[in-house]
């Protein structure tokens, strides 16, 4: 009996054995497709990101808008393809596959499985001028100095320069580079958001649109009554969304901006000079020059409060935007607006011989064509007559504008979703 028993027992550790090693073995074999499965997916989708990055610099370097191509990889194949969508939109999509072996599924239909990943990414070529705090064709030899502080993305299509110690927190990019170097121990700037030489973009010169929103506002109103003027204007922002109104040095009056600028836009022919707190959105353009002579401020200041929907472009088309030099503007002046001059500058009238005046504060953004100065400076970056800058990016202008504020042609990605 005790024989048998024995037996007994053997064989029947020789059978849980014998079950417990061929779980062991499908656990391997489980593990190991796992392993697989995952190691091929981990393939797919670095080739789907290899073809995305070679479709986005196919795009960003020579402007292609439309191809289909197949780039392999092994053991992956990627189709990619470009298309345009609409007039300034151009969609880049991804699509990665491979063949792996899975025992379970090759026992059922004898075939190996495909793994697919897929990258889709928008790029858009209009880009508001205002999504750029500072945008210049060329800085013409004004440095930025010791006492500068910049929030905001800059550009200058040119060399940008540098002298002690300015503060940049937003991206900082020139055509022709940065002088002193960053990248030597003569540059002293502090650049928190990063720098990049060789991006070449020029500033829009095509504002037919603002002038057809004008028009277009104006309806069949008498000129110089409505949006449309042949006059020099003088406007005087009123907190409650109003302004005081001046044509050619008549009398003034008092008009609502959303009465007389149902688009957003209002166009003079002739200069216009401009000051007071601004509530609403505004776009003002004239060939000539813009005259700043007092503070412009919004109603509500989006640094203090971002959901504020208070906005103002000052565009000159041809000229200049000119800080006066006159009692108010010379104890500290506060902007609060997207400026562009692409054929002129922002400038301090005087600004070389004009008292020290304080601080120019300014919360939006600047592009012009040439650097205009607004002050100057000694030893050790002393200011010796104008301003000193405090410049603030309003973060809103990422996603808004001034009513149909010139675009400027630079890619930019949209959207990417993998």
């Amino acid at each position: 009996m005790f024989g048998k028993g024995a037996l007994i027992w053997v064989a029947g550790f020789a059978m849980i054995f014998s079950l417990y090693s061929q779980k062991l073995n499908r656990l391997a074999v489980t593990a190991g497709d796992n392993f697989n499965e995952h190691y091929m997916s981990t393939l797919v989708h670095e080739a789907a990101m290899t073809a995305m990055n070679f479709a986005v610099n196919d795009v960003w370097a020579n402007d292609t808008d439309s191809a289909d191509v197949s780039i392999y990889s092994p053991p992956c194949t990627s189709l990619v393809t470009i298309r345009p969508v609409g007039l300034d939109t151009i969609l880049v999509r991804v699509r990665a596959r491979a063949q792996y072996f899975d025992d379970e599924h090759y026992a059922t239909d004898s075939t190996t499985m495909t793994l697919q990943d897929s990258m889709f990414a928008y790029f858009s070529y209009s880009t508001p001028v205002s999504r750029y705090f500072w945008y210049t064709n060329s800085d013409a030899g004004v440095y930025w100095i010791t006492g500068d502080t910049v929030w905001g993305p800059i550009h200058c299509d040119h060399v940008l320069r540098t002298n002690g110690n300015p503060v940049f927190y937003g991206k900082v990019t020139a055509r022709l580079g940065i002088s002193p170097n960053p990248g030597r121990r003569g540059n002293r700037a502090d650049f928190f958001g990063g720098w990049e030489v060789g991006v070449e973009a020029a500033l829009p010169t095509d504002m037919s649109p603002l002038l057809t929103a004008a028009n277009a506002g104006n309806g069949g109103a008498a000129v110089n009554t409505k949006c449309v003027y042949d006059q020099p204007l003088e406007l005087e922002f009123l907190a409650n969304g109003d302004m005081i109104r001046s044509i050619g040095g008549g009398a003034p009056d008092t008009v609502s901006i959303a009465t007389i600028a149902p688009t957003g836009v209002i166009y003079s022919s002739e200069e216009v000079r401009v000051k007071g707190t601004i509530n609403g959105q505004l776009s003002i353009y004239t060939p000539e020059d813009i005259f700043v002579d007092d503070d412009i401020e919004y109603a509500v200041n989006p640094v203090d409060d971002p959901t504020s929907d208070d906005i103002l472009g000052l565009i000159s088309g041809e000229n200049d935007v000119i800080l006066t030099d006159n009692a108010p503007n010379n104890s500290d002046v506060v902007l609060h607006a997207s400026v562009i001059t692409p054929q002129g500058s922002f400038y301090a009238e005087n600004y070389n011989s004009r008292p020290i005046a304080g601080t120019l504060s300014l919360v939006g953004s600047i592009a012009q064509g040439e650097r205009g100065p607004v002050g100057t400076f000694g030893w050790g970056s002393s200011i010796n007559h104008g301003f000193s800058k405090r410049y603030y990016y309003d973060p809103r202008l990422q996603t808004m504008s001034a009513p149909y504020f010139p675009y400027v042609r630079v890619l930019r990605l949209v959207t990417w979703w993998e």
